[in-house]
């Protein structure tokens, strides 16, 4: 076993963004905006055993079904997220979600996947078996990080324009609450419960925390200059 303190490095490429685990931990994608590449990293050994290069460019979120089986790309310069296949290492579907897609999120399922298309003020939804787009929900203005709550019953989006987060019912995805959490939200985070929400507002310089059953700001923590996402471990 590995016992040094020292950081271990894998060079990824040109500006790497996007970085996320599969639910098993078994590997890892990194979203390398200025190669258009996604990587799928071992991370038992930290090889590279993939580079995907994707439709889209400047990718940026790079997210694992639950299953694990799939990647969905999100990339600055596109109207389309990119579907991986993980197993055969190549982008397989594109689907048309509108202009600038952003963050995604999936059901705990996985039948369903949400993605906020900032330039379209919009979220898409994706059915994922299907591989096909299910519908589209207009949502506040620059639509941006999308995060699932645990039960599958809400999800929420973050409007940079609007300084404001939607609540949407994925039973019949809708719009069912707006609230206001401060300037530029971004990336968000739950609690493992579900029962708050955290949600980095740039232009706040601060963190906002959201109660999810009154759908209320509750407080917010100054943090520094332009947080960019939240992590809850």
């Amino acid at each position: 076993s590995c016992t040094s303190t020292e950081p271990v490095r894998v060079k990824l490429g040109d500006s790497p963004e996007g970085i996320y685990v599969s639910a098993d931990g078994r590997f890892l994608a990194a979203a390398i905006e200025e190669n258009n590449q996604v990587l799928l990293v071992d991370t038992a050994t930290l090889s590279i055993v993939k580079r995907v290069t994707t439709r889209g460019k400047n990718p940026e979120h790079a997210v694992f079904s639950p299953d694990g089986r799939l990647v969905l790309v999100s990339a600055e310069e596109a109207d389309s997220i990119d579907i991986v296949d993980v197993a055969r290492g190549e982008v397989v579907k594109s689907i048309a979600v509108g202009e600038r897609p952003r963050g995604i999120g999936f059901l705990p399922d996985g039948s369903r996947a949400y993605v906020a298309a900032e330039h379209a003020n919009a979220v898409a939804v994706i059915d994922v078996e299907k591989q096909a787009l299910v519908t589209t929900i207009k949502a506040g203005l620059r639509s941006n990080g999308v995060v699932v709550h645990p039960d599958g019953k809400h999800v929420y989006v973050s409007a940079g324009g609007d300084g404001t987060v939607q609540v949407i019912e994925t039973a019949t995805n809708t719009i069912v609450a707006t609230i206001p959490v401060g300037k530029r939200p971004w990336n968000m985070a739950l609690t493992p419960d579900g029962r708050k929400l955290y949600v980095a507002c740039g232009r706040s310089n601060a963190v906002a925390v959201v109660d999810t059953q009154s759908n209320q700001k509750i407080a917010e923590v100054p943090v520094g200059l332009l947080p960019w996402g939240v992590v809850i471990h």
